[in-house]
This record gives C-alpha cells, sequence and structure tokens, in this order.
C-alpha cells in the first residue's frame, strides 16, 4: 500500500505545460568615474550621501539638497535612475545644474513593472559596485518622498548591502475627511451640502485611505521599512510614523524641501518667459489645471473631470489652462476625448489653452507668481505643498483623499475637490471664487508650514553631517544598533 501511495504522488509528466519567456533586456549601468574618485577622495570623511534622482519633482526637490551639502562640504554625488530622459522630462537635471555631479546613470526603462524589476536589480549591484572599489566608506542614498525610485531603490539597497536609506519627505500617508462618505455617486449638490462638504474638511475628523494614490502610498510604505534617517514635512507625517513603530528619535521635522526649490527660482529666473511661450496667459486670470494620477485615469472619473473641465470653459467666465502630461494624453485618446477638447480649444480660443507640459519649473513658478493665475486644479501630490508658498492662489485637489492632508486642516489652503461626477468641480470653483474666505480657507493669507525658504535643505544636511562625523555610526538593520548595545557591520554574507 505504501508503494502504492508513493505511486500516486508522483508528477504527471504529461500535464500540459508551457513556458513564459521574460524578454525585457536591462540597459547597463553608466558609471561616471571620474565623478565616482572625485567624491571619494575629496574629504575626510568615510561616509558619502548619494542624491537620489529619477522623476521630474526628485530634481527640484532633491537639488537644493545637493547645492546645500556642497555648501557644507559633505562629500555627496547623484545617483540618476534615468527614467526620465528625453528633453522635455529630464530637463530639470540641466536647469537646476546637476550634470556634473552625477556619479551614476541608471538607465532605467519600462512599463511599472519593468521598471521596478530594473530598479531592483541595478540600484543595489551599483551599491555592491561602490563597496568593491571604495571598501573603507560607507554611502548613505537619500531618496526622495512615495515615488517607485523611492520604494524599488531603498528595497533594493537593503537587499543589497543590508543597510538602510535616508528618505526626504518622509511619512506621508493619505487621508480623507469623514464627510465624504457621505456623498452619493450621482448626486448633484447642491449649495448647503456643498458647504458642509468644505467646512467639515477643516473641522471635523478625517481617517486613513492608503490606497491612493496608486503606486505611490506602497512606494513611500515600503522606502518606511528600510529607511534609517526619516526627514518629515510635518508633525502629522511625524506621528504617522511613530503609530507604525519606527523610533522617534530617527524622525526629524524640517519641513519640505519645495520650499528651497521655489526661491531657487525666484532668484534665477527662466531663461525664456512664459508670456513669450503663450503669449494668451498675459490677458485675463487663468485656472491651471493638470491631472495624471493613474486613479483619475479610470473611466469613470476621468470622464467627471473632462466633464468638469467642459463645463468650466464652456458654462462660465473662467479660463482655464489644461497642462497635457503623457498620461492625460493617454486618457483623452482611450476615451476618444482628445480631439473633442481641441475642438473647443479652436471654439473658446480666447478662454481655453492646452498646453504641453513646460520643460521648466522655473516657468511654473513665474507664472504663480505673476498675478495671472487665481487657481490650480490639480491631482499632483506636490503642488499641493507648493501652492502655500504663492499667495492668493487657490488649491483645488481633484482626489477622494491626499497625502497631504495638512494643507487643508492645518494650512488652510488646500480643498479636496471629489472627482465624483461632473458637477463638483464647477460648483466648487464657483463658490470659492466668489466667496474665498467665506468657509474658514486663507487663500489669500495661507500657513506656510513647510518651512522657511532657503533652511529646509540645510537642516537635512546639518543632520546628516552630524552622523556622518560619528565614526560610530553606520547604516545596517541591527536591533543591537537600536537598542544601544553595540554597532557593527556585516561581514558575513550568505545570501
Amino acid at each position: 500500500m505504501e508503494k502504492d501511495l508513493l505511486n500516486c504522488q508522483k508528477p504527471n509528466r504529461t500535464a500540459d505545460t508551457t513556458n513564459i519567456q521574460i524578454e525585457k533586456l536591462f540597459l547597463p549601468i553608466t558609471i561616471n568615474k571620474s565623478n565616482l574618485s572625485t567624491v571619494f577622495s575629496s574629504s575626510d570623511f568615510k561616509k558619502v550621501l548619494a542624491i537620489v534622482i529619477g522623476t521630474k519633482p526628485d530634481f527640484y526637490k532633491q537639488a537644493p539638497l545637493l547645492l546645500e551639502a556642497k555648501r557644507e562640504k559633505l562629500p555627496s554625488c547623484i545617483i540618476s535612475t534615468g527614467q526620465h530622459y528625453d528633453d522635455l522630462l529630464s530637463h530639470g537635471i540641466k536647469e537646476f545644474n546637476l550634470t556634473d555631479s552625477i556619479a551614476c546613470d541608471l538607465n532605467i526603462r519600462g512599463n511599472l513593472l519593468e521598471k521596478s524589476g530594473d530598479l531592483m536589480l541595478k540600484f543595489g549591484s551599483f551599491g555592491r559596485y561602490i563597496k568593491a572599489q571604495f571598501p573603507r566608506h560607507d554611502v548613505l542614498p537619500i531618496v526622495h518622498g512615495d515615488t517607485l525610485v523611492a520604494g524599488m531603490a531603498t528595497l533594493s539597497w537593503v537587499f543589497g548591502l543590508g543597510q538602510k536609506v535616508a528618505q526626504n519627505e518622509a511619512g506621508l500617508r493619505s487621508m480623507s475627511p469623514n464627510v465624504i462618505k457621505e456623498i452619493k455617486i450621482n448626486q448633484s449638490p447642491d449649495k448647503k451640502f456643498l458647504e458642509k462638504f468644505l467646512v467639515d474638511q477643516l473641522n471635523e475628523s478625517w481617517f486613513l485611505t492608503r490606497e491612493e494614490p496608486f503606486p505611490e502610498q506602497i512606494d513611500t510604505w515600503v522606502c518606511s521599512a528600510g529607511t534609517k534617517y526619516f526627514f518629515v514635512p510635518a508633525e502629522l507625517n511625524k506621528s504617522h510614523l511613530i503609530r507604525e513603530g519606527y523610533p522617534k528619535e530617527d524622525i526629524f521635522t524640517v519641513g519640505n524641501s519645495v520650499v528651497d526649490a521655489i526661491n531657487l527660482k525666484r532668484i534665477n529666473k527662466p531663461k525664456r518667459s512664459i508670456f513669450e511661450i503663450c503669449p494668451k496667459l498675459e490677458s485675463g486670470e487663468w485656472i491651471r489645471m493638470d491631472i495624471h494620477r493613474r486613479e483619475n485615469l479610470t473611466y469613470h472619473r476621468f470622464n467627471s473631470i473632462i466633464g468638469g473641465l467642459i463645463d468650466l470653459v464652456t458654462k462660465s467666465g473662467f479660463k482655464v489652462i489644461l497642462i497635457l502630461l503623457n498620461a492625460t494624453v493617454s486618457a483623452l485618446k482611450k476615451f476618444n476625448l482628445y480631439s473633442k477638447l481641441k475642438s473647443l480649444e479652436e471654439e473658446y480660443h480666447d478662454k481655453f489653452i492646452i498646453s504641453d507640459l513646460w520643460q521648466e519649473y522655473g516657468n511654473v513658478v513665474e507664472f504663480l507668481d505673476s498675478g495671472k493665475c487665481w487657481a490650480e486644479i490639480t491631482d499632483s501630490g506636490s503642488m499641493q505643498e507648493e501652492l502655500l508658498y504663492f499667495p492668493k492662489i487657490c488649491s483645488f485637489t481633484m482626489r477622494l483623499n491626499t497625502d497631504r492632508p495638512e494643507t487643508i486642516f492645518n494650512a488652510r489652503g488646500n480643498l479636496l475637490v471629489p472627482p465624483i461626477n461632473r458637477h463638483w468641480m464647477t460648483e466648487i470653483v464657483s463658490m470659492i471664487y466668489e466667496q474665498r474666505e467665506n468657509y474658514g480657507y486663507n487663500f489669500n493669507n495661507k500657513k506656510q508650514i513647510y518651512g522657511k525658504p532657503g533652511e529646509v535643505s540645510k537642516k537635512i544636511v546639518k543632520i546628516l553631517k552630524k552622523e556622518f562625523e560619528n565614526s560610530e555610526n553606520n547604516f545596517f538593520f541591527h536591533g543591537s544598533i537600536r537598542l544601544g548595545y553595540w554597532s557593527e557591520k556585516n561581514e558575513f554574507e550568505y545570501l
């Protein structure tokens, strides 16, 4: 009987099987040996800060860290993922003079899954290369925010070297106001309910909703698990991390480095004015609009948003400039809305503009400072932060939640507009335009909660410099370090 049982457990060799061929070919990592050698031989420090950039927001939010590190003579270089490689998306590297500090370009390519795998393999591999070339040094990567790079690069570094990273703009956790549960899908909101919705965002409770944005909420969550130094924008972010079990002593409330970037661009004007690029913007007051979040590009939400945009253009006196990102164009074409909006632009040419993404961040700052823009409709996380530093501009966030809720209930300079149906956008924009200060919001005097321009990066670099000066500090995953017992390096590698 035992023999029969063993026979029954044999695999069925005649089963119908197939193979899936993975044909993705990864590009090689490009290493700038001169830049790399210079940074590792330029000082007595045995630690090097590697500032990681990948996406457009990384360029301008991480650039101030590099400038400050150089000012403080802290050994530093840039690891570029190279995933934004065309002239438009990569222009921030030139705009903020980052090229000469790039130690390597990972040449990341592909869709979300392919880029994730590419990052996982390459980032840690580059770390191992540095370890072999400069064995007496430790490298601390500092990633940014909730980007794919923040999640995957951190995971790769942890798995590749057993060491943690630093995170600029840590602790982003999405939240929604409780009042959003009261909305009916097909509800055309009356003024009474809209007033309640606006006021409750400021005064009533909120709850965690980490499903969105995707994959950003996953990325920042993963990044936290591999982070040693958390640089958070606000106390709310710190409370999230403490609740999740991260040590208080590793969390530093410093503000947001985007305020330093804004300051830089106010000092260094763009080479070409936005009003030269788009002369129509000089006439009247405009709403600037950009929509690109994955969840907002789904059928119901996207049609609600574009329907609201069409109503703003055709049924109100508002002027709107729509900024097209790659994802926006793809959604417009998928849902057969691109030609409709182009026709709308022709018919309402004096009040509706469709524009490609602006190459220079300086042009964004220029326009928001110009007095020609009274509002921004966005689903961007970063814009919610930035708009606090542009007086008199109203911020409308087209989402069901926000990972910057403090911009609403603390700064009172932002509000959620849920993309439930096309009526919400036009109704709320009209109400705020008519009575912008009457619902408790301070759009004319927003509280600037993310620090003083020019000071945030100084705080981050000062903290890291102090850590670097302590020769006993290292960035390994050891409970003995957290408990204050002893510190040692990983000398035994078995995986």
